[in-house]
């Protein structure tokens, strides 16, 4: 037998006329009637007998039908859960994100994510860089937003987006009024800097290094807060340009004249599944980070 087959032969049960199954199935009278008289050429014996307009079912035909049901019932269900899948009723999305990112994310990516999903759960959490990327590692989070570090390539993820770091003045501070801030100009002034394992920090310290610069009474800090401090009038900084795009209302940016490479990337556990959940948020992340770096004034 054929599955149409045993579509027309359910819906007469259900409609009890031939032209009512038609109906129910889309298709001309004379496709159902020639669908049941193959049918019955098939299993080898009558279901039904006219009554009039109608078809009544054999004996036959009614324990064929208990069968036959118990199968579309099966596949009812199966489209009910089909439909849940879709529409993402419940399921859990954890994600992690840097500290420094997190406003961006929230603001971006979890509000419209929870608009579109708001049956989902999401645990979002902030953390360092190197907690994200050891909590993804062991699968405790589904993705983590990070800034890309080359000897953590072994995590499975995407490079989103690269910027060049930049520095943050006061509006009156006298580097305020420069095209460009050497990294010489910074040991004239307190600097406030990144964490020290943080990897704008680490590819700061290299380029320092590299000029014989040692910087003398830093203050360290995250990367919002280094901003946050700069405001305060406590120092200047050099932050990522995300960050500096929260505060240039309140501060000055500027470039470096030593470029300072950033990359930012979504990270997921290895061997982990894709799925719906994850995949609209990577998007709505990717979408945030690449729209802001594109709203960046050319420095």
């Amino acid at each position: 037998m054929h599955a149409r087959q045993v579509e027309a032969f359910r819906a007469i049960m259900v409609t009890g006329s031939v032209s009512a199954a038609a109906a129910h199935m889309h298709v001309t009278q004379p496709a159902v009637s020639r669908l049941l008289r193959d049918m019955e050429t098939e299993i080898g014996f009558t279901l039904f007998v006219r009554d009039g307009n109608r078809l009544a079912p054999r004996d036959e035909a009614l324990i064929l039908f208990r069968e036959v049901e118990r199968v579309f019932v099966g596949l009812d269900h199966i489209g009910r859960v089909a439909q849940d899948i879709r529409a993402v009723k419940g399921g859990v999305i954890r994600v992690g994100t840097v500290t420094s990112l997190n406003r961006l994310c929230m603001r971006e990516a979890l509000i419209p994510f929870l608009e579109r999903y708001p049956s989902v759960t999401v645990i979002f959490d902030t953390e360092n860089t190197e907690r994200v990327l050891d909590l993804t590692a062991i699968q405790h989070y589904d993705l983590g937003l990070v800034y890309h570090q080359e000897d953590r390539a072994g995590l499975p993820g995407e490079v989103i987006g690269r910027s060049q770091a930049v520095a943050v003045v006061p509006h009156e501070h006298p580097l305020s009024r420069k095209d460009e801030i050497a990294l010489s100009d910074l040991n004239a002034y307190r600097v406030i800097l990144p964490g020290r394992r943080a990897p704008l920090r680490l590819a700061l310290n290299s380029a320092l290094s590299a000029q014989g610069i040692n910087l003398r009474t830093p203050i360290e800090a995250s990367l919002a807060n280094c901003c946050a401090m700069t405001a305060y009038g406590i120092g200047i900084s050099v932050v990522d340009p995300l960050i500096a795009a929260d505060y240039s209302d309140q501060l000055v940016v500027k470039p470096l004249q030593a470029r300072i490479g950033l990359s930012y990337q979504i990270v997921r556990p290895p061997q982990a599944a894709q799925g719906q959940l994850t995949d609209a948020f990577s998007h709505l992340i990717k979408r945030a980070v690449q729209d802001r770096l594109r709203a960046q004034p050319a420095l």
